[in-house]
């Protein structure tokens, strides 16, 4: 057989190859999940961590104390605020008295803003078996977002990891281009819990909720010291197994998290995120990068079909081919002609290749409407609060 023939169907064996790969990654995005019978209300403590966010605490106060929700409560974090944070939270403290409670991290010598202290912090002060993380950023899109995080704890889970819906406000073209990187992480890891119970790629710093137990027993953020921040992404994929974590997408379980308003924020939020995606396992990193992975597999695929084309219209100068197919009598009822082959295998190859990009954005189209369904708190409001914006 010519050497063309055998490289034009190694590069159709690739695409189909990778095409099995990718649609057996894939995992659609549920509109709702089946609702626990169960009516056990655990004990659930939300910890919001904040840092001069004295324009936005309020309105995630109110937004979680309005909670359909019978055992919770409220533990707020003052991580070394300069503004004013502090008044805010004596004036919450006021309005609820029996659901929030307050403490307070000093600023440290270096001046460095450790989450793994106000973390800690935050856990310890906590009064409930199960902790919610919750940033100052993120409001809950629905009133049943801890009675969503509570049923999937009554279904066994020790570790939920759920959706933020991230937005901004000028929608310029770099915030357009964090929101697009924002979901693709969090699809990215929603897929690689869901495909085969496997574990965590990452956890988000907000609404991401644990066992105080486990937290302790595992000695917190201890290990990963010297981060400044997201080690959430470290904790889930350390501590979570194949069967106890899970990440919640339906509408109930959504927080709505605004971005931060100036770019180099949100550049220098981004490297720290990289920097924690470093300290990660090397079994976790092949999991970040399985799509990576397949688009090389899929220019792999489209270079071999190039190179066999190649052979087809220019053969080698040594070609054993005619002596293993004989006379020419015998070459025309073996194979076509040469220049039939080349454009048939470029034809299936753009066609299947077609068919799967077809299909891939319509999915993709689909996962993005149940996910970017339309804000349920007013921006303006934030707007008419902040100066900032």
């Amino acid at each position: 057989m010519p050497l063309y023939i055998i490289i034009l169907s190694l590069s159709l064996i690739l695409l189909l190859l990778y095409i099995i790969l990718y649609w057996r990654s894939y995992v659609p995005v549920k509109d709702a999940q089946p609702q626990s019978t169960n009516e056990q209300y655990p004990g659930i403590s939300v910890i919001i961590i904040t840092h001069d966010s004295d324009s936005i605490l309020q309105h995630t106060i109110d937004c979680v104390a309005n909670q359909n929700y019978p055992d919770f409560e409220i533990v707020v974090v003052n991580n070394a605020s300069s503004d004013n944070t502090n008044d805010v939270i004596k004036r919450a403290a006021k309005q609820y008295p029996t659901l929030l409670r307050s403490t307070h991290l000093p600023q440290n010598r270096n001046g460095i803003l450790h989450m793994t202290i106000a973390t800690t912090l935050g856990v310890r002060a906590a009064r409930k078996e199960w902790i919610v993380l919750l940033r100052p950023n993120s409001t809950p899109k629905d009133g049943l977002w801890l009675s969503s995080i509570a049923d999937a704890i009554n279904q066994g889970y020790d570790m939920c990891i759920g959706y933020n819906h991230y937005y901004t406000i000028d929608k310029t073209k770099w915030e357009r281009q964090a929101t697009r990187w924002y979901q693709r992480r969090q699809l990215l890891n929603y897929r690689a819990i869901n495909r085969g119970k496997r574990k965590p790629i990452e956890a988000c710093c907000s609404n991401f909720a644990f066992r105080k137990q486990d937290f302790m027993s595992n000695g917190g953020y201890g290990r990963w010291l010297n981060l400044p921040n997201y080690h959430e992404h470290l904790y889930a994929t350390t501590f979570a197994t194949r069967s106890n974590c899970t990440m919640l997408m339906q509408l109930e379980a959504q927080v709505e998290t605004i971005l931060p308003p100036i770019q180099e924020l949100w550049q220098t939020e981004q490297q720290q995120t990289r920097k924690a995606y470093r300290r990660l396992s090397r079994a976790t990193k092949l999991r970040r990068c399985y799509y990576s992975v397949l688009s090389i597999l899929y220019i792999l695929a489209a270079l071999v079909l190039i190179l066999g084309i190649a052979l087809a219209m220019w053969p080698l100068p040594i070609d054993n081919s005619a002596s293993l197919i004989g006379d020419n009598c015998l070459w025309l009822n073996a194979l076509p002609p040469i220049p039939i082959i080349a454009p048939c295998a470029a034809i299936v190859f753009l066609a299947v290749s077609l068919i799967h990009l077809i299909c891939k954005n319509h999915c993709r189209r689909r996962d993005n409407k149940l996910l970017n369904l339309p804000l349920v708190n007013d921006p303006s409001y934030i707007m008419e609060n902040d100066d900032s914006f």
